[in-house]
């Protein structure tokens, strides 16, 4: 059996830890590892109970999120992985406990993992995608932030329900003393405005994997085209031509094979 059908049948529920850490040696890092006061488990745990929020979301429908059967797994897999980076970014700056960079930082870690994994191109896409993006719902009307709601729907593309669904349980998931009721209610909010400006939006470009593919070089594996669809999302939403972010992501790609 290839390694990612494993690991995505040890994701169904009820999950299997000791497949996960064998599979991602990388979240071993997580254990014991303290979060900001807004957390109440370690990253470790807080990453398992984000998996478990993911499936009661698509049980409860809380957002009425319309999450395709074919990309359950994936969405699973970006639970799994959205705090991947985290052990590597922790940090302190007067009493405060940060990670920075952990989300794009996590998006290259999860191309590693899902090129070791052999990953499908779409999962490998859509755990890149949502690992890069997962905190940006929460921070999306902020007049500061890089990603305003309409960008943060076309970065997200197709895969809008399914980061709708894991801020929603990333949120969920961390219920430490500086969290509040209004926190959650707020965050429902954001995320079910989220969903309308991607669906107003709608239809948005689906990726063409097998495109990608054909202009990486032979070593390359599903995943790689996978990461490259998610970084010329990325590149596009932000302003550059859909073709030149082809030709940049593709380029990046080729770069992290022959470093």
């Amino acid at each position: 059996m290839p390694h990612h059908k494993a690991l995505f049948a040890a994701l169904e529920p009820p999950v299997d830890p000791a497949v996960f850490l064998e599979a991602v040696p990388e979240l071993t890092l997580a254990r014991g590892l303290e979060g900001s006061p807004y957390h109440h488990l370690d990253t470790l745990d807080h990453v398992l109970e984000v998996v478990r929020r993911v499936e009661e979301e698509l049980e409860k429908d809380r957002l009425g999120a319309r999450v395709p059967a074919h990309r359950v797994d994936g969405l699973r897999l970006a639970a799994l992985l959205h705090d991947v980076a985290k052990p590597v970014t922790r940090g302190e700056l007067e009493g405060r406990v940060l990670f920075v960079a952990h989300d794009s930082l996590g998006a290259a870690l999860a191309r590693r993992i899902c090129r070791r994994l052999d990953v499908p191109a779409a999962h490998a896409d859509l755990a890149a995608t949502l690992t890069a993006l997962h905190l940006k719902i929460g921070f999306m009307q902020n007049g500061r932030t890089d990603h305003p709601p309409e960008r943060l729907a076309r970065a997200a593309g197709p895969f809008g329900e399914e980061l709708a669904v894991l801020s929603l349980a990333d949120r969920l998931a961390a219920q430490g003393p500086r969290l509040k009721p209004e926190h959650i209610d707020r965050h429902v909010t954001l995320c079910a405005d989220f969903l309308r400006t991607s669906r107003r939006l709608n239809p948005h470009p689906e990726p063409d994997y097998g495109v990608l593919a054909d202009a990486l070089p032979p070593s390359a594996r599903d995943a790689d085209a996978g990461h490259a669809a998610a970084r010329a999302r990325l590149l596009t939403a932000r302003g550059l031509d859909p073709e030149a972010a082809n030709k940049e992501a593709i380029a990046h790609a080729i770069t992290l094979l022959h470093p």
